[in-house]
């Protein structure tokens, strides 16, 4: 894992974040289960606001182009629904320094769309 990637098989545990390379925004897996994207000091982006998940593992980037959130019995409870075929290329989650969390499989796939104004 680099400093504001993710590639394939790679986890972001409970605790962990990535950050853009200017250091200006941060992707964590918090410790109330949610991913979250913070930039300017706010928070711009969770996989969902209206539910906390206990006893979460992380999210893993699937080599299918899927980012995936996996509690800690190994059962799916988010996904990016991003789900391709294997082997058609490397898939990256980036953080960037524009403000969004990408997922790159040759092309943008996903987005958080919390860029910049």
């Amino acid at each position: 894992m680099s400093h504001n990637t993710l590639g394939n098989g790679e986890w972001l545990k409970v605790g962990q974040s990535l950050f853009s390379a200017d250091g200006s925004v941060e992707f964590k897996m918090q410790e109330d289960g949610k991913i979250a994207v913070y930039w300017g000091g706010e928070c711009r982006f969770q996989n969902t606001r209206e539910q906390s998940w206990g006893n979460i593992k992380g999210v893993k980037m699937q080599e299918d182009g899927n980012l995936v959130m996996y509690d800690n019995a190994g059962k799916a409870v988010w996904h990016t629904d991003t789900a391709g075929s294997k082997g058609d290329s490397t898939v990256i989650c980036a953080v960037q320094n524009d403000g969004n969390v990408v997922l790159y499989k040759g092309t943008p796939i996903w987005s958080s769309d919390t860029h910049k104004n």
